[in-house]
């Protein structure tokens, strides 16, 4: 019911003032939201467990040879010659590199054994001002690691020596570049007990044009090719271990927990790795168990990787990802039941279809065919204007305002959709991770979930939207009813 058919202006006036709130601040709270989410680190609590750990792990080998192609998906690497080469000389692998899918935390995975909500290492993209403890490269005297670019990365385990080096290499990027595969095989062939190279040229290609690029596929291939060499240049006595650290969207962009991009192929042999003609499944911090026997180094006492024979035997699909708790979830859906009810209570009619929220329903609709399910690997996601997704709610939010103008009360569309944001809030952490610190209770941290964060960064777009509609139909609706009335006068 307006204000002109009450009577009461001041009515009008405090609900036009709540809905331009309501529009006008939604966008800038996702984008508070979404900084607290990439900007910050922090344990994520989880109740994970990997299972038991009583079998032999690997050997100690001689020499230990990592190569890691970032950015490097499943799907990609299912053909290619070097890689399943190595993979058909010793132990194929499905890695699950867990969450979030970003490559420093993932390699902090690899080289301590400790997940990302373990180590809290979320979307940290700078290096770290000292290797984690326990980190297996520093553990080796003469350990070497390379990378193609982004060194920030290598030099953030504790290797012994890193390159590209100030010191003796080239500073211009592109000259490095060049030089990297030589310098790569050069350190292969080297007597060191501990060689990584991080290949990144995938990665950038990824980002740049998406995994369904040629682009992308060029890369590919050149990182193969590279592959090959440093496997023909390296001892004979080598144990080689070559992964990933995530894959890519097709349109780019990684971060999130989907299959296709968390879940990795991966290669193992050398010396005490009997070729096997089936691929296993394994967690990223099952292979730094691995790594870490190999090396003899020791890894810190809450690392849950487990020994080799153990791992191949239990795959634990999905075990390290959090999840929300049954608390949490009941809080969830009681925020969503109430938002639901509210909204069906706030229209007086007896007619179902009038009760349903369309609006929020189309807007859903227009995210999912234009997006899908909400991602942290989707850039749109993190976009700070969130036009992208604001433009998949245009028809939702003009739906609003012409519901608004049928005589629909804001409250029976904004309900649902605030109960909805209210639900995801909960499940992704954000009351004790972000909505209480800024009110000085409890210590602020990621309003990280998988797919919930993602939820929470959609809804506030789509609860923009609709307060967008329901405000201009709230501030139109009476004038258009006074130029009926004198129309008809």
């Amino acid at each position: 019911m307006t204000a002109l058919r009450t009577g009461s202006a001041t009515r009008w006036l405090l609900g036009a003032a709540a809905l331009a709130i309501l529009a006008l601040g939604a966008n800038p709270a996702r984008k508070a939201f979404v900084r607290a989410l990439v900007g910050r680190d922090g344990q994520v609590p989880t109740d994970m467990f990997l299972g038991t750990s009583a079998g032999p792990g690997l050997a100690p080998a001689a020499r230990v040879r990592v190569v890691l192609i970032d950015g490097l998906g499943a799907a990609a690497a299912s053909e290619l010659p070097a890689l399943s080469a190595v993979c058909a000389a010793g132990q194929e692998l499905r890695i699950d590199v867990g969450f979030p899918t970003v490559s420093l935390p993932v390699q902090a995975a690899l080289w301590t054994g400790r997940t990302q909500q373990q180590s809290g290492l979320q979307y940290r993209a700078t290096q770290l001002a000292a290797p984690p403890p326990g980190a297996s490269p520093a553990q080796v005297a003469d350990s070497v690691a390379l990378a193609e670019s982004h060194p920030e990365i290598v030099r953030s385990f504790g290797f012994a020596a890193t390159r590209p080096d100030p010191s003796r290499d080239p500073e211009d990027p592109e000259a490095w570049r060049a030089a990297f595969p030589e310098q790569a095989i050069a350190a292969v062939a080297s007597p060191s007990r501990l060689v990584h190279v991080h290949v990144l040229r995938v990665d950038e290609a990824g980002h740049a044009a998406g995994a369904a690029s040629s682009a992308y596929a060029e890369a590919v291939r050149g990182a193969d090719e590279l592959l090959g060499r440093l496997r023909a240049a390296g001892p004979k006595d080598a144990l080689w271990f070559v992964l990933a650290d995530h894959g890519h969207r097709p349109a780019g962009g990684h971060g999130g927990e989907e299959p296709e991009i968390r879940i990795v192929r991966g290669c193992v042999a050398g010396p005490g790795i009997a070729p096997s003609p089936t691929s296993a499944s394994i967690h990223v911090v099952d292979l730094a168990r691995a790594v870490a026997d190999a090396l003899g180094a020791e890894l810190p006492s809450d690392a849950r990787g487990r020994p080799w024979a153990d791992a191949l035997a239990d795959p634990s699909p999905g075990v390290t990802l959090p999840r929300p708790g049954p608390v949490r979830v009941g809080v969830a859906g009681l925020l969503l039941a109430l938002g639901l009810g509210l909204g069906v209570r706030a229209d007086g009619t007896r007619k179902l279809w009038s009760r349903v929220p369309w609006a929020l329903l189309l807007a859903l609709l227009g995210l999912g065919v234009m997006f899908g399910w909400p991602s942290l690997s989707d850039p749109p996601v993190f976009a700070p204007r969130g036009l992208q997704l604001w433009l998949a709610c245009v028809p939702a939010a003009v739906l609003a305002l012409g519901l608004g103008l049928a005589g629909q009360s804001p409250r029976a569309q904004l309900a649902p959709a605030l109960g909805s944001l209210a639900a995801a809030l909960v499940l992704c952490r954000a009351p004790e991770a972000w909505l209480l610190p800024m009110l000085g209770v409890g210590e602020a941290g990621p309003p990280l979930m998988p797919r919930w964060s993602a939820t929470v960064s959609v809804l506030f777009v789509v609860v923009r939207s609709l307060a967008e509609g329901v405000a201009l139909a709230w501030v139109l609706g009476p004038l258009l009813r006074r130029l009926r009335s004198r129309t008809r006068a």
